[in-house]
């Protein structure tokens, strides 16, 4: 099947090559010229495991190409995948702008019975308003859909592979037949909506995924309170087949491109038609304050903060991907410079892309997490990467002043940690 993908980002690349892997011919559209002749030279904007080599075995057996001319990719495509970025505004609303757009620079090279997939998480009845837009510039017969992305970073070819289900949201019996022809080689069960209902999984389903993680963090200060171990209550509480043990793992918070952005979103939408969603705006606020909460622990033991030396392991919003968007790891940094704080940070891919986009952090940057221990008096652990779960509390101690070890993941062991001679304080343990 010949497939156009427009808008290169993280989904828009996975989907472009994981269809190209299928056989399909895939044409990969944006605008940003320098991110075209990043991706023409086989070379990925981003890290996502296992995506560069799918990259370069598909344009090397010419499925996959990519370009910034509309012209060159929507006129032979029989799909075109939406992949346009929907961030939030001032008002935390999506900014559907480069939806918009893709769909005005779409819409004069469409060609009969083209299917339109929107894949960007954009609110309920998006659609329309792209209808709009496109039938003002062509009479051409074409299809709307909505096929929601359900991918996490780190391990997006496995879930784009191996999801759960597949939401084809449609209102044309043939768009539905050609999208679940594309997806044949894709497993999951099949879930097959009208286009509103699909657009409204998506939300639904991160702001309950979000809710999850507020809900762990708020049981974690129950339990700091009472003397319990969370990460004990946690296990009971998710061997419960009703509930499920994901995303019950307390921390900082949630980050990324999607979760903090989509529950800013559909708390948006619903305050526009006056559906008060207090779960999850209560997610949202537990959230917000989690850092503030976590800084306050740092100054029970360490008291006042400033000229502290204080080292942080992760820059990343979670392990295995150099993303920094919306990272909590980057919002206590912050705290801890309006502490007047020093500190000295080791991320494993994210650094090149804060000192990038925050240029105005005062941050002392390393290349390992041991160059960080030597200047450090306490270390805080604000990613999940594997090699912080692994950390080497001998080569700590023998090389650092460091006393206190502050778990911001729970990623330790914190009897071995107190047995290696460190203070360690985590969330609700």
């Amino acid at each position: 099947m010949k497939v156009a993908v427009i808008g290169t980002g993280y989904v828009g690349l996975v989907t472009a090559a994981i269809l190209a892997d299928f056989g399909n011919q895939v044409v990969g559209v944006d605008i940003d010229e320098e991110k075209i002749k990043t991706l023409q030279k086989g070379q990925t904007p981003f890290y996502e495991p296992g995506l560069s080599d799918l990259l370069l075995r598909n344009q090397g057996a010419r499925r996959l190409i990519f370009t910034i001319d509309y012209s060159q990719a929507i006129p032979p495509a029989e799909v075109i995948f939406i992949c346009v970025g929907t961030p939030s505004n001032e008002r935390g609303e999506a900014d559907l702008n480069y939806v918009f757009s893709a769909a005005k620079s779409l819409a004069p090279f469409l060609t009969e019975k083209a299917v339109v997939v929107i894949k960007s998480t954009v609110p309920p009845g998006t659609h329309l308003e792209v209808k709009k837009i496109i039938d003002k510039l062509t009479e051409v017969k074409y299809y709307l859909a909505s096929v929601p992305e359900f991918l996490r970073e780190g391990s997006a070819l496995e879930d784009t592979l191996r999801p759960d289900r597949v939401i084809i949201g449609t209102d044309n019996k043939y768009a539905q037949k050609v999208l679940l022809d594309l997806h044949r080689p894709i497993n999951g069960k099949r879930i097959l909506t009208d286009v509103v209902s699909a657009q409204l999984i998506k939300y639904a389903a991160n702001s309950f995924l979000a809710s999850k993680i507020s809900y762990a963090n708020e049981i974690a200060r129950l339990c700091d309170v009472y003397g319990a171990d969370v990460m004990q209550v946690m296990e009971g509480v998710g061997e419960d087949k009703r509930i499920g043990k994901a995303f019950l793992h307390p921390g900082i918070g949630y980050g990324g491109s999607c979760f903090p952005k989509d529950v800013k979103a559909i708390l948006a939408f619903a305050k526009k038609k006056e559906v008060e969603l207090a779960v999850i705006a209560g997610a949202h606020r537990t959230n917000t304050t989690q850092v503030n909460y976590f800084i306050e622990k740092i100054k029970k033991h360490l008291g006042n903060l400033q000229n502290k030396k204080i080292g942080v392991l992760g820059l990343a919003f979670k392990g295995n991907t150099d993303d920094i968007r919306q990272s909590r790891a980057l919002v206590l940094i912050k705290k801890l410079l309006e502490e007047k704080a020093e500190v000295y940070a080791y991320d494993p891919l994210a650094a090149t892309s804060v000192k990038k986009f925050f240029p105005e952090l005062r941050i002392n940057y390393a290349s390992n997490w041991q160059q960080v221990a030597k200047q450090a008096e306490a270390l805080i652990i604000a990613t999940e990467w594997n090699e912080f779960k692994e950390l080497d509390l001998e080569e700590l101690k023998r090389i650092s002043q460091v006393k206190y070890i502050f778990d911001g993941r729970n990623i330790l062991n914190p009897a071995k940690v107190k047995l290696a001679g460190f203070h360690y304080v985590g969330l609700g343990r």
